[in-house]
């Protein structure tokens, strides 16, 4: 369980206000904020991972108290078991894939480095540094990376904003997998109503600074199954693409798939 109690004074896109939310998570829940832009929800969670200080509140962990204002308590961003996915990525240009998740991780965890480079269908760009990436894959790294180290929470700043239908998909369904996977209690910023369909537990309504809107969610479509691309060819014969995966072969006259590559995810099939 996370509890969050949190007043601070704060500039809004409306004018001048006081951000004042209090909201409890449950462990293993993924929560979607959704609200206008400047309501404060990129706000919510730099407070949580400690890279703002409120005027006054409290926030408690799973009975582990990480801010207290009252008590004088407050555990630097490096004490808080946060993982922390920005926008932007923040990669560092000159670390391959491999290096930037491999640099986060704990000594000793190399198994779990390559169970998430798998599973987020980065074995194919190990080797390759962030200008040689797609946007897409580059929110995969830095999502890889904010989990590489098992934190209690995971904060997702828009990670789908400036990404195409495409890429948000892949996202999309590689975030749920690592979500059903591991139950990292969760909370997403985000604008698209995709991904309350698809991830959401809760969905949280935030205008300036107040909660508006708490309401549950039951996910009524079906998680699709992404796998990486093991092997793309192209049929003269029918016009057609072939793409292979470990489990399944497509194929599409799509001329679209003729952009892919070896280590694209790609949607093999629906969850039963």
């Amino acid at each position: 369980m996370i509890e969050i109690d949190l007043t601070m004074p704060r500039l809004f896109t409306e004018g001048p206000g006081e951000l004042k939310m209090r909201i409890a998570l449950e462990s293993g829940s993924l929560t979607v904020l959704t609200g206008p832009s400047g309501a404060g929800k990129t706000t919510l969670l730099r407070l949580l991972a400690g890279l703002e200080m409120p005027h006054s509140g409290r926030i408690a962990v799973d009975d582990r108290v990480w801010l207290d204002t009252q008590q004088r308590i407050n555990l630097p961003p490096q004490k808080r078991s946060i993982g922390y996915v920005f926008q932007d990525t923040a990669l560092f240009p000159n670390m391959t894939v491999q290096e930037a998740i491999q640099f986060a991780a704990p000594k000793g965890d190399q198994d779990f480095v390559n169970q998430l480079i798998d599973i987020t269908g980065l074995r194919a760009f190990m080797n390759q540094k962030p200008a040689q990436l797609s946007g897409g894959q580059r929110q995969r790294v830095a999502l890889a990376r904010a989990l590489v180290r098992r934190p209690q929470v995971l904060l997702l700043d828009e990670p789908f904003a400036a990404l195409d239908s495409q890429a948000s998909e892949t996202l999309r369904q590689v975030l749920l997998a690592l979500h059903q996977l591991w139950k990292t209690t969760t909370l997403l910023v985000s604008h698209h109503s995709q991904d309350t369909r698809v991830l959401a537990n809760r969905v949280i309504r935030v205008v300036q600074g107040q909660v508006e809107q708490d309401e549950q969610c039951l996910n009524d479509e079906l998680p699709s199954i992404v796998e990486p691309i093991t092997n793309i060819s192209y049929q003269e014969e029918h016009r057609q693409w072939i793409i292979q995966t470990a489990t399944t072969q497509l194929r599409s006259t799509n001329p679209a798939w003729g952009q892919r590559r070896v280590g694209d995810l790609i949607q093999v099939s629906s969850s039963i």
